[in-house]
């Protein structure tokens, strides 16, 4: 038996990125999200894809969890979400906008903008109405059936609802809650799979140190912000801190940053929330 008998579930970042490098799995799972969509042979798929614009290098860029294309040159951007940081909409807005500039060089037609599915693996409820399933097109306010058919469709899996008979959409929901998949198909298939990596004790050894390893870079960057901010005071301190998890990790957004400093300076901080939010928005940019 492990001395560490904590279970690695779909959720967790190793184990996300492993089964997902796996066609098969990868194609079964968009599908399941996607179960209006004919899904055809997955061709490439590049875990943790940062994207940045051909247009402006200044630009912020974004890292993509796993970042497919099929035969038929249709595009998929597949994230997983454990923590909900209330910023879902504007979250995903920059996603697909960072998917279509990495996509279309200068001088090219919109028209040859590729297909692009957006899906957010959520383990909560952004919206709180229970839906297992949430899908985004763009419609006339006043007539639905008036469609703005810019080949982008954003999905939400919330794997804490319900209202679907779809089996397997179904799966995947066990799959992401760690529920038993009773049925025998690819997601028992998948199931298996994540139950010999926890098995596994090299594997078990990577995602200890991966998880042990980003704890890590969270404590250096509170230190060197700390530091850095110190001789200045507390304004210093809070543009000190937010450079510094900015630097560490350039994927992470104002909100994460805010939550994070809040937790580093404590109750005691003399700035007022508004002030901190300011000084983090400025150096942001």
């Amino acid at each position: 038996m492990f001395e560490d008998q904590k279970f690695y579930g779909f959720t967790n970042d190793e184990i996300f990125g492993s089964i997902m490098q796996n066609k098969r799995f990868c194609k079964a799972i968009i599908q399941a999200a996607l179960p209006d969509v004919n899904v055809v042979s997955v061709e490439s798929i590049d875990t943790q894809k940062e994207l940045g614009t051909k247009s402006d290098k200044r630009s912020k860029s974004v890292r993509l969890d796993i970042a497919v294309k099929d035969k038929a040159g249709n595009l998929y951007d597949v994230e997983m979400q454990v923590n909900n940081n209330h910023d879902i909409g504007p979250r995903m807005r920059y996603y697909q906008s960072s998917m279509d500039r990495d996509t279309l060089d200068r001088g090219e037609p919109y028209t040859s903008l590729s297909r692009t599915y957006l899906i957010f693996l959520c383990a909560f409820d952004p919206f709180g109405k229970g839906k297992l399933r949430y899908s985004f097109h763009l419609y006339d306010d006043e007539n639905k059936s008036i469609q703005l058919k810019n080949n982008a469709e954003n999905i939400i899996i919330n794997s804490k609802g319900s209202g679907s008979e779809d089996v397997d959409l179904l799966n995947l929901q066990k799959l992401m809650n760690d529920d038993k998949i009773e049925s025998k198909g690819i997601f028992k298939e998948i199931q298996n799979k994540i139950q010999e990596y926890n098995d596994d004790p090299k594997r078990r050894n990577l995602m200890r140190t991966a998880e042990l390893r980003m704890k890590e870079e969270t404590a250096v960057a509170e230190k060197r912000g700390i530091e850095r901010g110190r001789e200045k005071g507390d304004k210093n301190t809070v543009k000190a801190l937010t450079l510094t998890i900015k630097e560490m990790r350039p994927e992470t957004n104002e909100t994460d940053v805010f939550k994070q400093i809040k937790k580093t300076v404590g109750s005691d901080f003399s700035l007022s929330d508004s002030d901190i939010k300011a000084i983090i928005h400025q150096n942001m940019k």
